[in-house]
Parts: structure tokens; C-alpha cells; sequence
């Protein structure tokens, strides 16, 4: 038997070693070669990485605002359309971890990146759809108190028996006759199909590429090349929020826009409503930048040439330890040593030798190439175990409490960090560009030094997988104590007719009598003026007592004389006290300036729980590694994710959505169809106590999972062995030590390599009987 045995390593290791050639096909010149080697290898899948990174977790989350603006959507629908990502997700994961792990990774891997740069160019063709957009024509009278003479008198008649302004009489005029609804839902249509297909060409990426990393670098490197690994896709968002920064402070149509229009936008700042950056140039851009790394993903071998020992090695192991029964027993499918230890099940003295060796043989495509037939029933033969190999990953329950565990934490991360630069923009009254260069700046830089770290950490001090396991639940502990930092936020200046009554008018003073008595927008200080709600052009006044004041717009602030480019003023408004700095009833265009110093400590906070929650990431993915089969880890990752996009990841954009949605106070509204656009205003407190309850929550069910695995399955999680000089923990120090004693005539495979013979048929048994 074990004659046989070595016949079927020696077959495999051939058949490995025919794999390990650079190229496409039969074009595999020796100069290409040299491109064979796993930091080659790292370096083209972390550029993948960040590419994925730096359009699904940087350019979306801070385009979010902007679209929403542009198109006039509300938050709930900005996170539906972030959900198609996962459903891409989750509709390919199977196929593509399944089928791609039994076939050219860095085929599969090069047509994932290839698809998520057709799904980048297809998210700004809405910029090239939709009309111009530009400002205003009368820049200089826009939102202004005036009324203009033809108009008052023939629809005077109109407001009075409609109750309604004048203003708003013409609007509803012109919309009867000229006004043609064009609705938004085609722009929405083309973001979710090209979200749909960047989910798609994320699909091998964290499941195939993960193993593949795995599988070419060994136990010994495997934590650290995967933390590098994660690394690169939290500084791909880094990127992406910095490059979006920048963008953002161009107008969407400065590459269109004519002379005259460009002036009268010179005059706008970022924080005025209106304002539409270029929010689509930065997808167009990384289209180019990620198509350099299809061509050397493709031509990367199906496996390494440095990682032939550790193979040798690994199918030593298997031949040492034997088959185990996999429960159910009625499968069909041979059972490994680590799946049988986690099932406990019986000892291989019981099982027969004949189907020890085929159980070793199917875990060989070298072995089984001999079965090949036609291409419809090899892809038979794969279809078939479909079920059977996700019933014995579902069964897994050291497997199963983790991934739970991971989507519920999942669930909280995705939906905070896809939204918090808009958090940041409401908490803080933030300009999106100053958002973005925070999140870009802060809370991804520590992201990608805690993944990286926590790799180093595993990977320095030869954790084991119950240590791994441990040091996951108190990185999440840190993360837990943390989350009270959305206690800190800042309440924005209450705005004059809708939050807060006219200054000294007759509302005020029965409001002091009446608390009921509501604010509206219409007083007698602009009863002469012509105002429409649908105008939202918020001003400020700046008082000499150091308060502050926003109003709804001029207009509502009464103000009559034009527009002062120069001082970015409004002067003389009837509805603004007389004491104002720089002027006498004077207001500034824009939002109020926040005086709140809270930023500042929410980012203190900030920063160390970014570290430690995304630090845990990398620990949970080696230990869920260790926990199942070598030949199904690609399938099992791919399962794995699928759980995590539909509990986590899928309703995490349209949950934290609704938590703005109800947040909301006022939505500004369109003037012809009354429908509700993006929002104006929100309850900041409301808001801030939602993201604290579901984080807080959150955190907690994961944190209970990890402990659930810690005490019931510690005892049936095993290593892997290790090579190119690694250490192996102290726990299998004895067991080594045994089986080199009764393994000493054969410490050298043929081919002259030395193994780290992990354990014998005795150590099998012990590790079974535990």
C-alpha cells in the first residue's frame, strides 16, 4: 500500500511540475519564465486587489452623494443599486469557485478583472446619457426676492383662488404645457447591471485568488501573503476616495461645457446644493489602469515552481494520515484526514486498502486524468458532486459559526464604511471632497495597516488555529469598545422657517405663547417676494454675537438686490436681523460653517476602529482555511462568501440607507410632479444613535459566534504542516518527534526533498479519538 502510495505522489508531482510554465497555450517562451514566482504572482493579484478596491469600496461610496444629486435619487434607491454588486456575487460564486478551482486560475482570474473593468466604463455612460448640467442662466437673480411684473398680475388670480404663490402658479403653468417627466429609472437601470458585473468580476478574486495564494506559497508564508493580500484591498479604496477627492472638485460637464456657462460656474462653490462634480471621470480612468494586469495574470502557471515541496509535503501528509469516513458515509466521496477529525469519525485501521488508495487518488487530477472522456461528461463528473460538496461544507460547523459570524460583522462594516463619507458630510457638514480626503487619509490607511499587521502577526509567531481564533474575538472586542464614538456628532444651525421660526416676526412671538405653532417657510418679511420651495438655495447670516443663521434661500430670506460675485453676498434681506458681520442684513451663499469640534474626537476613535475591525479579517479567513479540506478550500471560500453577501453584504447598503431615509426631515421635492428627491436636512442625533445601536448589536452576535466555535470545536481544528524552514507550533512538537521514529527509513522523498512527516497512522488515530 504505501508502495502504491508513493506511485501516486510521484504521478501527482509530475503532473504539478508540467504546470508550472509562464504563458497562454503552447506559447510559453523560457525568457517568460522568470515571471514564475510567487511575489510576481502577489504583485499581480494585488494589483487586482486594489483595482477591485479601489472602484467597489472607493469610487462608489463617494459618488454616492453626488449621483444622488445628480439624478435626483433618493438613499434607499442608491442602496438598492449597491446591492446588484453582491448579487453578481452570489449568482457566480458557485460556478466560478467551484469550476475555477478545478481548472486555470489565472485564466478564471484574468476574465474576473477583464469583466470588472467593462462593469467601470459601464457605471459612467449615465454621465454621457443624460443632458447638461449647468447652472442657472440667471446666475445673478437665482433664488433673489423679486417678482416680475407680467407674470404677478395674469396668475394673481391663480395663487389667490389656488393658494399658492405666484411663482409657484407659473411652475405648475409650465409644467402642464411644456414639462415632460424623464425619469431617472434608466440611469438607475445602467448602475445596477454595471454593479451587477463588477460583483461578477469580484467573484474569483476572493475565493480563487485566495487559494491560489494558499496553495502556491504554503501554511509557513500563507497568513502573511494573505494579509498583504487584503491589504491592497483597503488601500485600493484609499485611492479611490483620494483620486475621487479631486475629481469631485470638477464639474461633471467641464469637459463640454461652454464659455459662458463656465464663468457663471466659476461663481459656485463645492458646498452650494447645486454643485455636480466630476464623479464619473475616476471610473473611466481606472479602466485604463486595471487593464495592465489582465495580460500577466493571464500568463501566470496553474502552479508555481517554488511550491512543489510544500506539495510533496502535503500529499506525504495525506498518505500518513489516510482516509477518514466522511459522515454521511453514503456520499460517495472519500473522506480526508481533517474532515474526519472533524466529524470524529472511526479509525483507518477499519477501512479497506484498496479504498484508501483510491480515496488518495481522487484528490490527484494527475491520477484521474486517466478517466478523462468527453468535454460533457468531465463536466459531468464535476456537476454531480455539486451537492454533495456543499452539503459536507454546510454540515461543517466550526466552518458554518465562523462564516456567520464574519456576515454579521460583515453587515456592519460594509454598511458603515459604504456610507460613512456621507455620515461624515451630514455629522460634520463636511464638503464631499474633504470627506473623501479623510476617508482616504484616515480610515483606510489604518484598515490596510491592520490587515497587513494581524497577516505579520499569524504568520511571525506560528499561531496555531485555536490561538488565531483567539486573537480574531479580541481584535473584535477592541472594535466593540470603540463603536460608543458615534456618540460624538454635531448639530447643524436650525434653519429660519423650517426647524426655527423668522427672527422678532409674529410667528416667533406665539410660538413663545403656543409651543404647537409650527415654523413656515412664509412670513410677512418675504410676503413681497415671489419664493418657491422647489428653489433650495441655502444662505447663512453671520451675526455679531458670534450665532449663526441658514435660511432656505435668498429669496425666503427676503433679500432683494443682486448677487455680489466678488463677495459671495446678499445684501439687505428683510428676514435676516440687522447686526450681521461685513455688512448691514447681509448673508453668504452656502451652508453655515460648522463650529462643532467633534470631528476632530470622532476621528481619534475613528482611526484605531478601522484597525481593528478590519485587522480580524485575515485571521477568520486562515482559520476557515484550516477548517475544511485542501481540495475543497476554493469552493468553501466561495460558499462562504455567498453567506456573507446575503446576510451581510446585500442588505448592509439598503439598511443603512434607510437609516438615512428615516433620519430625514425635509426632502426637497420636485415642482411639477411633487415627487420626493435626496434629502435636505437630516436629525443628526437620530441618525448617530442608529449607527451606535446597529454596530453595537452587530459586533456582539459575531463576537458570541467566534466564542461558540472557541468552546466546542477548539478540540477538532488541526494545521497544516509546514515547510521552507517553518517552525511548527509546540503542541505537534511530540508528534513529530514520533513520527520521525517510525518513519525514519523514508524521511527523504525519491526526488531528495526533506519532509516534516506532521503525523503517522498512530498520531491519525489520537487525532481522530480527540
Amino acid at each position: 500500500l504505501q508502495t502504491q502510495h508513493q506511485e501516486l505522489i510521484e504521478k501527482e508531482i509530475n503532473h504539478l511540475a508540467a504546470e508550472t510554465q509562464c504563458g497562454i497555450g503552447k506559447w510559453r517562451p523560457r525568457w517568460l519564465q522568470r515571471f514564475g514566482t510567487r511575489h510576481w504572482m502577489l504583485f499581480w493579484l494585488c494589483w487586482y486587489c486594489a483595482i477591485q478596491g479601489l472602484i467597489v469600496n472607493g469610487l462608489v461610496p463617494s459618488s454616492i452623494s453626488t449621483i444622488e444629486r445628480r439624478f435626483k435619487l433618493s438613499t434607499s434607491t442608491i442602496g438598492r443599486i449597491m446591492q446588484f454588486y453582491d448579487f453578481g456575487y452570489v449568482l457566480f460564486c458557485i460556478p466560478v469557485s467551484y469550476f475555477g478551482g478545478r481548472h486555470s486560475k489565472p485564466l478564471v482570474l484574468a476574465i474576473g478583472l477583464a469583466v470588472m473593468l467593462a462593469g467601470s466604463f459601464l457605471f459612467s455612460w449615465p454621465h454621457l446619457f443624460a443632458e447638461s448640467y449647468s447652472a442657472d442662466d440667471d446666475e445673478a437673480n437665482y433664488g433673489k426676492c423679486m417678482l416680475t411684473e407680467g407674470s404677478a398680475s395674469a396668475l394673481l388670480s391663480a395663487a389667490n383662488e389656488g393658494n399658492v404663490t405666484a411663482a409657484k402658479a407659473e411652475a405648475l403653468r409650465n409644467c402642464q404645457t411644456d414639462y415632460q417627466p424623464k425619469s431617472a429609472l434608466r440611469y438607475v437601470l445602467i448602475f445596477c447591471f454595471a454593479h451587477f458585473l463588477h460583483g461578477i468580476g469580484a467573484t474569483p478574486l476572493f475565493t480563487i485568488g485566495v487559494s491560489f495564494i494558499d496553495e502556491n506559497v504554503g501554511p509557513a508564508l500563507s497568513s502573511l501573503f494573505i494579509g498583504i493580500f487584503y491589504a491592497f484591498a483597503i488601500f485600493g479604496p484609499a485611492l479611490g476616495f483620494l483620486a475621487a477627492s479631486r475629481f469631485l472638485q470638477l464639474h461633471t460637464d467641464f469637459m463640454h461645457m461652454p464659455p459662458e456657462q463656465w464663468a457663471r460656474m466659476m461663481g459656485i462653490e463645492e458646498t452650494d446644493p447645486r454643485w455636480v462634480g466630476a464623479w464619473w471621470l475616476g471610473f473611466q480612468v481606472v479602466c485604463v489602469l486595471g487593464a495592465l494586469g489582465v495580460a500577466p495574470i493571464l500568463i501566470l502557471p496553474k502552479v508555481l515552481p517554488e511550491s512543489l515541496k510544500w506539495h510533496r509535503t502535503r500529499l506525504r501528509e495525506e498518505t500518513l494520515t489516510g482516509p477518514k469516513k466522511r459522515s454521511p458515509e453514503c456520499c460517495g466521496m472519500p473522506a480526508t484526514a481533517k474532515t474526519a477529525a472533524i466529524n470524529g469519525s472511526a479509525s483507518i485501521l477499519h477501512v479497506d486498502e484498496k479504498a484508501a488508495s483510491h480515496a488518495l487518488a481522487d484528490t490527484m487530477p494527475a491520477v484521474m486524468s486517466k478517466h478523462k472522456g468527453p468535454l460533457w461528461y468531465q463536466l459531468w463528473l464535476d456537476v454531480r458532486h455539486i451537492p454533495i460538496a456543499i452539503y459536507r461544507i454546510l454540515t461543517n460547523g466550526s466552518y458554518m459559526l465562523i462564516t456567520l459570524a464574519v456576515a454579521v460583522d460583515g453587515l456592519v462594516v460594509t454598511g458603515a464604511s459604504s456610507f460613512m463619507s456621507k455620515y461624515l458630510e451630514r455629522q460634520f457638514s463636511v464638503a464631499p471632497s474633504k470627506a473623501n480626503v479623510l476617508i482616504g487619509c484616515i480610515m483606510v490607511p489604518m484598515a490596510g495597516v491592520g490587515t497587513m499587521l494581524s497577516g505579520f502577526i499569524v504568520q511571525h509567531f506560528r499561531l496555531s488555529c485555536v490561538k488565531t481564533l483567539k486573537f480574531s474575538i479580541g481584535l473584535l472586542l477592541m472594535s466593540l469598545l470603540l463603536t460608543p464614538m458615534y456618540l460624538i456628532y454635531c448639530d447643524h444651525d436650525p434653519l429660519v422657517g423650517m426647524e426655527k421660526h423668522y427672527p422678532g416676526s409674529a410667528d416667533e412671538v406665539q410660538f413663545n405663547i403656543d409651543s404647537s405653532h409650527l415654523p413656515t417657510l412664509y412670513s410677512e418679511c418675504n410676503a413681497g417676494c415671489d419664493c418657491v420651495e422647489t428653489e433650495y438655495h441655502p444662505v447663512c447670516a453671520e451675526l455679531t454675537d458670534g450665532t449663526q443663521m441658514s435660511f432656505y434661500s435668498p429669496c425666503f430670506a427676503g433679500c432683494p438686490e443682486q448677487y455680489h460675485p466678488l463677495k459671495k453676498t446678499y445684501n439687505n434681506c428683510t428676514c435676516v436681523p440687522p447686526n450681521t458681520k461685513k455688512g448691514f442684513r447681509l448673508v453668504k451663499r452656502g451652508f453655515c460653517e460648522s463650529k462643532c469640534t467633534g470631528l476632530f474626537g470622532f476621528l481619534v476613535l475613528f482611526a484605531p476602529l478601522a484597525f481593528c475591525t478590519f485587522a480580524v479579517g485575515v485571521p477568520l479567513i486562515v482559520v476557515v482555511l484550516r477548517t475544511v479540506d485542501y481540495a475543497e478550500r476554493s469552493f468553501a471560500l466561495g460558499i462562504q462568501w455567498i453567506l456573507v453577501r446575503v446576510i451581510g453584504t446585500i442588505p448592509a447598503p439598503v439598511l443603512f440607507g434607510w437609516m438615512f431615509d428615516v433620519s430625514c426631515t425635509h426632502s426637497q421635492k420636485d415642482a411639477c410632479s411633487q415627487e420626493e428627491g435626496s434629502c435636505m436636512l437630516y436629525n443628526n442625533k437620530r441618525l448617530a444613535d442608529l449607527f451606535l445601536a446597529f454596530s453595537i448589536v452587530g459586533q456582539t452576535i459575531a463576537m458570541i459566534l467566534l466564542v461558540c466555535v472557541l468552546l466546542f470545536f477548539a478540540g477538532t481544528m488541526r494545521d497544516d504542516p509546514l515547510t521552507d524552514g517553518g517552525a511548527v507550533p509546540a503542541d505537534e512538537e511530540e508528534q513529530i518527534e514520533q513520527g520521525e521514529q517510525e518513519e525514519d527509513d523514508k524521511k527523504e522523498t525519491p526526488g531528495g526533498m526533506e519532509l516534516h512527516p506532521i503525523a503517522t497512522e498512530t498520531t491519525a488515530l489520537t487525532a481522530a479519538s480527540n
